[in-house]
């Protein structure tokens, strides 16, 4: 889904790659402009490549706004492809990939009546999102020193343990070794994590363990925290697919967790 604002069609290829290029640049923060166009006999267009290779998402970046008025036809494009190797979301590291072929998109209107261009269908597609073990160690070590710094507390160590569950369905444990003054100990935070259809993810059964007095002193002053995470649900996708559903999907999870899905009719 790629808000345009802008009322009126883009009438090229070039003008509509200006457009998406803007839309996406709302989002992310990239080092070029990441939208390639090829055209054909606009507005079939042989190709639309997106690359998002070593892209942010800006911190003050919000999901687009789903659109209100009615959906027209919009654009047919052969070969749909969207690229991010090391791609930052927040403090976590991943790798994107989507291709499709055969796709449609609905032109549509948001509440300011500008156009929002929808993914409405593709013959056939698939999507992968992975981030390796050791990435989200480091993301959960980052977030894990912020915070206890403000309890004087240092982080020494962290590791992260997964294992699957079933299809879409993991357990985890991360194991933090904390130090404050002269004495340290061991916290153990373990999680499931389950993701549906539309690769929305939920974390529940989140449990806090610690060794000795400061651990459990530890665990304490975490769980307060862990309760507001408890059956929290967030999306996996930081681009909307619009109309299009996903099946087949899969979660797997050793050296890196890896979700893969297909789409198309």
């Amino acid at each position: 889904m790629f808000p345009l604002q802008t009322k009126t069609f883009p009438s090229t290829a070039s003008e509509l790659t200006t457009l998406m290029n803007q839309s996406l640049g709302r989002i992310f923060s990239t080092t070029a402009e990441p939208v390639r166009i090829e055209s054909e006999a606009y507005p079939s267009l042989r190709s639309v490549h997106i690359a998002l290779d070593g892209a942010a998402i800006r911190p003050e970046a919000s999901r687009p706004a789903m659109p209100v008025g009615e959906a027209a036809p919009a654009l047919h494009v052969q070969d749909l492809t969207i690229a991010g190797s090391r791609l930052s979301i927040g403090p976590a590291i991943v790798d994107l990939a989507l291709s499709a072929r055969d796709v449609r998109f609905d032109q549509n209107r948001d509440a300011a009546q500008e156009i929002v261009l929808v993914l409405k269908s593709a013959a056939e597609g698939h999507v992968e999102i992975a981030a390796a073990k050791a990435e989200l160690e480091q993301a959960i070590a980052t977030v894990a020193t912020v915070e206890a710094a403000k309890q004087g507390v240092t982080i020494e160590d962290v590791s992260l343990s997964l294992q699957e569950r079933g299809a879409r369905s993991l357990s985890g444990e991360v194991r933090v070794k904390a130090r404050k003054l002269f004495f340290s100990t061991v916290i153990r935070i373990a999680a499931e994590l389950n993701l549906d259809q539309d690769l929305k993810a939920t974390i529940s059964g989140l449990k806090c363990g610690g060794e000795g007095a400061i651990g459990s002193l530890a665990c304490g002053i975490l769980s307060p925290h862990l309760q507001k995470l408890e059956g929290r649900s967030f999306s996996l996708l930081a681009l909307p697919l619009g109309e299009i559903r996903l099946r087949e999907v899969r979660l797997s999870a050793s050296d890196k967790i890896t979700v893969q899905a297909e789409f198309g009719t």
